[in-house]
């Protein structure tokens, strides 16, 4: 077989050789390059699977005591002082309302994520056209629920018109003990 194509090659103009020549080339670039991308992804999913194994050994490895934080963690806590995800919004309700805040709104109901004995509730709120004092004041009621209410995200902006008016975007979270 290799002495036919060998035969079939050598029988060709120069023109047709080198033709051939380039398109086996081009074919071999292009299998090499495909070869390449295919080995570069491969590696890097090893690396990244090597690199999540190792983080989950190491969560098995302290997961006595990751669990005896918890339990430590969730006997400080007062169940009784604990929200829910409708106890959160309406209690952030309740503080802004205390606090003057009229225009508060929520992207919607709570998110909540359950871990073990722990649920965690989370709530995007909006406040707007709203000057400093208010905001302190709805902000110091916040701190004194900690920390079975906590602040995860406050972004504060002022109107472009008109500096004194403020617009804050925040998410609160709140832990609940899971009977």
């Amino acid at each position: 077989m290799i002495l036919s194509i060998r035969a079939f090659f050598l029988s060709r103009a120069l023109r047709e050789k080198l033709l051939m020549v380039a398109f086996v080339v081009i074919g071999a670039v292009w299998w090499l390059s495909a070869f390449s991308t295919r080995t570069g992804k491969l590696w890097r999913e090893q690396r990244s699977t090597t690199t999540r194994l190792a983080e989950q050994a190491q969560w098995i490895k302290n997961k006595t005591s990751i669990e005896q934080t918890a339990a430590k963690t969730a006997g400080r806590l007062d169940p009784a002082k604990t929200l829910n995800g409708n106890q959160l919004v309406t209690t952030v309700a309740q503080l802004a309302n205390e606090a003057g805040l009229k225009q508060t709104s929520t992207n919607g109901n709570a998110a909540t994520t359950t871990s073990g004995q722990f649920a965690l509730h989370s709530v995007e709120y909006t406040i707007r056209n709203v000057e400093w004092d208010p905001l302190g004041k709805f902000y110091e009621a916040l701190l004194q629920r900690s920390p079975y209410i906590a602040v995860e995200r406050f972004v504060l902006n002022s109107a472009a018109n008109n500096p004194a008016q403020l617009t804050l975007v925040f998410k609160v979270v709140s832990v609940e003990i899971v009977p």
